[in-house]
């Protein structure tokens, strides 16, 4: 028996440290705190982190900086070197990967891959197979099956939600026709204005104008 082997009996218990009991017991002065300092002080209150006042660990490790896309669509990867455990002219369905514990999760689709060399003569299902995948498939005499996926619905958007979409308004231009053109022109055009003056200097040159008041230069008789 080496002196790390020792061990108590079971069932046995050690006392409980009794602190503060007067200086016969040993731990009487300072309760087993020493000689000042912050953990002396009964309003101790260190976080877990505290390494002594020096830079602590969760600062000084790196964080996830950068952009980080939330809607990168991320695909379960298969390579054909895991599909040789099914039986010769098997149709594979994502739910018959997931049953085997190839895959996880589907996520945004599965991808096939072409690392390996198939040797079964496989339908396989999946919704993106890489160009050397689709080869070796077709090779073995199998068959890739793309899944189609339907188109994502995109929601409205507020304006269109809210508002009915404008419309320009059609504006049909109408031909001028002759009972238009021998009309009186609008009143205070300039065709209006000269037709206009040209009356009232005729009116002046025959002489027929006539006031109604009486000229200043003449006696009366």
């Amino acid at each position: 028996m080496k002196l790390h082997e020792l061990k108590p009996p079971p069932g046995s218990h050690h006392p409980r440290k009794r602190v503060g009991r007067g200086p016969g017991s040993g731990h009487g002065k300072t309760a087993t705190r020493g000689q000042k300092g912050q953990k002396a002080r009964t309003s101790v209150n260190m976080p877990k982190t505290f390494e002594g006042g020096q830079t602590r660990l969760t600062m000084r490790t790196p964080k996830l900086r950068g952009f980080h896309n939330r809607w990168k669509k991320r695909f379960a990867v298969l390579n054909l070197t895991r599909l040789n455990r099914f039986e010769n002219g098997a149709e594979i369905q994502p739910e018959s990967l997931l049953e085997a514990g190839i895959i996880k999760d589907v996520g945004a689709g599965i991808k096939v891959l072409g690392t390996g060399d198939l040797k079964r003569k496989l339908v396989i299902h999946a919704h993106q197979f890489s160009a050397q995948a689709r080869r070796k498939i077709e090779a073995a005499g199998g068959t890739a099956a793309v899944i189609e996926v339907p188109a994502p619905i995109r929601p409205k958007t507020k304006r269109a939600k809210n508002q009915p979409k404008p419309v320009a308004p059609v504006t049909v231009e109408k031909e001028p026709s002759e009972a238009e053109g021998d009309a009186a022109p609008a009143k205070g055009s300039k065709k209006a204005k000269g037709e206009k003056g040209a009356k009232g200097e005729a009116v002046r040159a025959s002489g027929t104008e006539d006031s109604g008041k009486p000229d200043k230069g003449k006696k009366k008789s």
